[in-house]
């Protein structure tokens, strides 16, 4: 049975950098299974710069690996 994620790649990455593999893996699993939402998280992952800001930013950090 296939299982859509409920968090997009951008905020997947972003817990991967401030928190680890096992951390993301998790937080991906909580949100798959209802115990906490994806805006919820968000609302709390994106408080240094926007969601827009880390992905434009993101997107010119790996640049160089094209």
């Amino acid at each position: 049975m296939s299982e859509k994620n409920k968090l997009d790649a951008t905020t997947f990455c972003k817990l991967l950098d401030e928190f680890g593999e096992e951390a993301a893996k998790q937080t991906l699993e909580d949100v798959n299974e209802g115990r906490c939402s994806a805006d919820t998280l968000e609302k709390y992952l994106y408080t240094d710069e926007t969601k827009d800001e880390y992905s434009a930013r993101l997107k010119k950090e790996y640049e160089d690996f094209e």
